[in-house]
């Protein structure tokens, strides 16, 4: 493999976290919750995410889902990774600045 042409991290992790959603998450949406990340749970007071749509990429790096939370009931875009235990992670709201 040439390895200038080698996709970076953050676009492996991307990639990694669309096929572990779509298989794993998506179809089991009105079964599953997904979690903050321990770093930045308290932030959102441990929210947990009902996922309700499938994953879409957002440029190379950013994989975005729209949830529910399960605290407040309000239906917002959350972006998601997949960590180093194949566990998809919320990590953070995702403002989408201009429309696709």
């Amino acid at each position: 493999m040439n390895s200038s042409a080698s996709p970076d991290m953050a676009t492996l992790v991307a990639e990694r976290t669309l096929a572990k959603y779509a298989k794993d998450y998506y179809p089991r949406r009105e079964q599953v919750t997904i979690a903050f990340r321990g770093d930045i749970a308290e932030k959102h007071q441990y929210d947990k995410i009902r996922p309700l749509s499938e994953a879409k990429r957002q440029g190379k790096h950013l994989v975005v889902i729209e949830g529910q939370s399960q605290k407040t009931g309000a239906t917002a875009f959350y972006r998601i990774e997949c960590n180093n235990w194949n566990l998809i992670e919320a990590v953070g709201l995702w403002e989408q600045t201009a429309p696709d």
